[in-house]
């Protein structure tokens, strides 16, 4: 009794509490309908989620014996004469055996190709979005190959990949905020952060020079050259942008109150796409922001990628003109800038 009345006064708290608890309904699997790891999986992006599986599954398995290692490194003969041609990708995805550095490439993967997928990448025809991602990591691993079997680099490149992302990443936002071990950073310094820090504690660096050789490659042809030299090399393929088209791809998603289980699996609408930042813009949306901008449009046509063609003068009458080619949201938030002309 002396108990019950000492402790009476916090028993205003306990009833909210069984309150909020019995009323959250819980699905089959005993996960809060509210969140869970179901709901964190499902909200990553669709290339990193699928990237992210498949380099958690090919580097448990070999580890624990059910896919044997040296089914899949790189290997030009087995390809070539024997025709296993899974060695392009396998080798992609192998992090390394059960131990701490592992977990540290895996948490690079999840973090790095999140961020980049989830923000504005570099735009090469799909508006910097799913479509411009898939083909900056074909890109990426084709190079990477390539340059790993002329200086004889190794077999396995999953890490390799993730630290080529990793510094695109910090090319495409050098000022973000970045930390390692607490140390606050702008990220453009980050990538030569982690390299100094590995050879400090004398473990391989190479990886790191390699998928950093190849990041620079990325950037130097999408950024530098179209800038400098006013050229374009690099384009995201038609069938890429033809499956995630322009932006960032949203997966369909369950419809409600069923579960994915088993045979109870439904899926709602097809996919669909939302340019980064915004809703899909159409072409009043795009002139009336131009207009808005100061920006007389002499002419406005679509090409083959859905994006804008605007021919451009200045609204106080002046000769300037040029063309532009405009991918919805993304790019004309600059148009200013992109265009190269200075509003008085």
């Amino acid at each position: 009794a002396a108990l019950q009345k000492r402790f009476s006064k916090y028993s205003t708290f306990h009833p909210p509490v069984k309150q909020r608890v019995s009323s959250n309904k819980m699905n089959a699997r005993g996960l809060d309908d509210t969140g869970g790891p179901q709901q964190w999986y499902q909200s990553l992006p669709i290339v990193t989620r699928n990237w992210l599986t498949a380099a958690v599954l090919g580097t448990v398995l070999p580890n624990v014996g059910v896919v044997p290692i040296m089914k899949m490194v790189y290997d030009y003969d087995s390809i070539s004469q024997k025709f296993e041609i899974w060695r392009l990708f396998t080798n992609f995805l192998f992090i390394g055996s059960f131990e701490f550095p592992t977990v540290i490439g895996i948490f690079l993967l999840y973090q790095y190709s999140k961020n980049y997928e989830s923000g504005i990448g570099f735009n090469t025809g799909a508006g910097g979005g799913t479509a411009d991602y898939c083909f900056m990591l074909l890109f990426g691993m084709i190079l990477i190959l390539v340059s790993g079997a002329f200086f004889g680099l190794g077999v396995i490149y999953a890490k390799t990949l993730i630290y080529y992302v990793l510094y695109i990443w910090s090319k495409r936002n050098p000022t973000a905020p970045a930390n390692i071990w607490g140390v606050p950073m702008q990220a453009m310094y980050l990538p030569f952060a982690i390299c100094a820090l590995n050879v400090f504690l004398g473990n391989p660096y190479m990886e790191y020079i390699h998928g950093y050789g190849a990041g620079h490659v990325y950037y130097f042809l999408v950024d530098v050259v179209p800038k400098v030299y006013g050229k374009t090399y690099l384009q995201t393929p038609m069938f890429l942008i033809s499956q995630f088209g322009i932006g960032e791809y949203v997966a369909p998603a369950p419809r409600a109150n069923m579960d994915a289980v088993g045979n109870n699996t439904r899926f709602g609408a097809p996919g669909r796409v939302n340019p980064p930042r915004d809703p899909a813009a159409t072409a009043p949306d795009i002139i009336g922001a131009l207009v808005d901008k100061d920006w007389a449009v002499i002419e406005l046509s679509f090409d083959s990628v859905g994006g804008i063609l605007v021919d451009l003068k200045k609204d106080d009458g002046l000769l300037e003109r040029g063309t532009k080619h405009i991918s919805f949201v993304h790019d004309f938030h600059n148009i200013n800038e992109e265009v190269n002309y200075k509003k008085k």
